[in-house]
């Protein structure tokens, strides 16, 4: 059979060309198939050993290996993609992010985003973005957002994009910048049809823009109106996921509002918000919320001994809310540097020993930008 197929082959070049292309067709396709890709959820597990077809700000799609049919996650569930040609540089880059160590994950980003893959220039610039906001680089991280559309129009990051860009804004001075690109958003969510979660987030940053420019009655509008719609979207949601983010949207609005009545010195309105969010009892962030709401005002009202108790049990316990203890070390650091005003005997090395907690174990969160302007305040 062999020998009859190798003579006709000889009588037919054209055909055993067409043969011999067809191999190397297969033996690409297997190649491509044993690229490893995964697809980490925010609930569900992750997705391994798969092959991602489609990424956008809608959803993921991917085949698991051997198989033809493909599948689909939404986006908003979707915490993280790795692709299994992920050039090394990127990989360094985005683990030095993830880890805190900003200033070196640098150099490795904007190396991979000289990658002439598309989707390795999406990535690499998005990861760099975050970090030269973090880092305080304005021009820089608004550039790096802008070319993580420019390499894909409907980047998965889009809504993401948006939102750092205003908040890197926000954190410059440029309050105007920052409001006109949340304004914008927030009509764009709806345009391209994205979850309503994200002009919540949206609304919830222009509060926070606001609250910057000592506007606090402006903000408060904004974060009722996250209040507001959250729980009544909360109510009708039937996907877990979606109904965990909107819960907590609501409850850091909620956050919000009473910060800005504090720094708006209506001590009773917030006493309000927290003291309700403290006494819920079956969910552990509400509790932590209005624990560390109630230490806030009384840090605020010179209280700096009684709010620290507070927020110590924030901290100790947790409430099942570790993402609320970089605002309570943040906290914490302020009332020990309220206290070494008032001379308490190792006040300032607490105050010290609190700001070293939250940059060591939260060195990329935003209460850590707080933290190095108080160490100022230690020299």
């Amino acid at each position: 059979m062999v020998c009859n197929f190798f003579r006709d082959s000889e009588m037919r070049p054209g055909l055993f060309l067409i043969i011999i292309v067809y191999a190397l067709l297969l033996v690409g396709a297997q190649a491509q198939e044993q690229a490893v890709d995964r697809i980490d959820r925010s609930s569900g597990g992750s997705l391994a050993n798969i092959t991602i077809t489609k990424e956008d700000f809608r959803e993921v799609s991917y085949r698991r290996k051997g198989s033809a049919r493909t599948h689909t996650v939404v986006a908003d569930s979707v915490v993280d993609v790795v692709r299994g040609g992920t050039p090394a540089s990127l990989r360094e880059g985005k683990a030095m992010a993830f880890s805190g160590d900003l200033k070196n994950a640098v150099g490795p980003l904007q190396l991979a985003a000289r990658d002439e893959r598309p989707w390795v220039k999406e990535y690499a610039n998005y990861y760099l973005a975050e970090v030269q906001r973090k880092l305080g680089r304005a021009d820089p991280a608004v550039q790096a957002y802008k070319a993580v559309l420019a390499a894909k129009a409907d980047s998965r990051f889009l809504p993401r994009v948006r939102l750092g860009i205003a908040q890197t804004w926000t954190a410059a001075g440029q309050y105007a910048k920052a409001q006109g690109v949340l304004e914008s958003f927030i009509r764009e969510v709806d345009t391209k049809r994205l979850s309503r979660s994200w002009a919540l987030r949206g609304k919830q940053n222009l509060g926070r823009n606001l609250e910057a420019q000592e506007k606090f009655a402006a903000a408060s509008r904004e974060y009722d109106s996250v209040i507001k719609e959250s729980t009544h979207l909360e109510s009708k949601a039937a996907d877990p996921d979606g109904k965990t983010r909107l819960r907590v949207l609501r409850l850091r609005a909620e956050r919000d509002k009473g910060s800005a009545l504090i720094k708006d010195k209506k001590y009773a309105d917030a006493s309000r918000i927290f003291s309700r969010l403290s006494a819920d009892r079956k969910d552990g962030l509400a509790r932590a919320i209005g624990a560390m709401g109630m230490g806030e005002i009384d840090l605020a009202r010179g209280n700096a001994d009684k709010a620290r108790v507070a927020l110590v049990r924030v901290v100790a316990l947790g409430f099942d809310a570790d993402e609320e203890v970089p605002r309570a070390l943040r906290l914490l650091a302020e009332c020990y540097l309220q206290l070494d005003e008032k001379k308490e005997k190792g006040a300032r090395d607490m105050a010290h020993a609190y700001i070293q907690d939250l940059l060591k174990d939260y060195p990329g969160s935003e209460e850590a930008k707080i933290a190095r302007n108080l160490q100022q305040r230690l020299k």
